[in-house]
């Protein structure tokens, strides 16, 4: 593993991973913590879902990348877009999100491929997926353009950024800069201000270290347990994408799905 690749590796666990941990301030913004029973609930509930989507892993790799690679596509495409409502949300959703995630693969194929195969020791039915979004991408692509007078001008700058980061720079590293410094930064700039009417910062940053350490430790812990049974290069891509799928979940579901819509954001 390359010099690159650890930094990258490095950017992506210490600033893109802690975006997630907003999701605990965003629980107590719902005035949800005032009873103890809540707060146990949410937790179980989280690191359940979690939990289901990391041992998943075990018993259908395949479909769990697959499945992945699916959310990811429509967790960065609406997370990083304007707000919409309906159909279109989900429309734009795939064809924004779809740049960087099929794009990523389409134009590395061999070494996304290594890297799918730690993951799934088989990965045809990954690349037939790929094959089969990239079609529904090129069937919707004439609907983006033709309603591209809805995009505002940062959604152009961050399409041509993405398209940038495919073309000229390894995988992992254009994942890495879009993750952290595009997607993360989008995430914390839409629900900080709205977390600050409803609670102080000291409390949203408290609630953030504590969800952020206790990430870092589960990974830690996995690393130290498993490195005996994985060389430490296919180790650390494990942890990384079949934690972050497992984050991922029930971070979309209480996001996108709730605290969003909810806000209009």
């Amino acid at each position: 593993m390359d010099l690159l690749t650890l930094i990258s590796i490095g950017l992506i666990i210490i600033i893109g991973l802690p975006h997630g941990a907003l999701d605990g301030s965003v629980f107590i913004s719902l005035n949800l913590d005032k009873n103890i029973w809540n707060i146990l609930l949410f937790i179980t509930l989280y690191v359940l879902l979690a939990s289901l989507v990391a041992f998943s892993w075990f018993y259908f790799p395949q479909v769990s990348l697959i499945f992945f690679l699916l959310i990811s596509i429509f967790h960065f495409g609406i997370g990083d877009f304007q707000w919409t409502t309906g159909f279109d949300k989900y429309l734009y959703g795939f064809l924004n999100g779809g740049i960087i995630i099929l794009g990523i693969s389409y134009f590395n194929f061999d070494t996304v491929n290594n890297v799918y195969k730690y993951l799934s020791i088989n990965t045809d039915l990954v690349w037939k997926f790929h094959n089969f979004a990239n079609i529904v991408f090129l069937i919707l692509l004439p609907f983006f353009i033709t309603n591209i007078d809805k995009l505002r001008t940062v959604d152009f700058f961050r399409i041509f950024l993405s398209i940038l980061l495919i073309i000229l720079l390894p995988p992992i590293v254009a994942f890495a800069i879009y993750f952290c410094f595009i997607h993360t930064y989008n995430h914390f700039s839409r629900i900080v201000p709205v977390l600050k009417k409803q609670m102080n910062s000291k409390k949203i940053i408290y609630t953030f270290s504590i969800f952020t350490i206790f990430s870092w430790l589960i990974g830690f812990i996995v690393y130290k347990y498993f490195i005996s049974s994985f060389g430490a290069e296919e180790l650390i891509y494990r942890i990384l994408f079949i934690g972050l799928a497992a984050l991922t979940v029930p971070h979309m579901i209480l996001i996108d799905f709730y605290f969003r819509p909810k806000n209009r954001i």
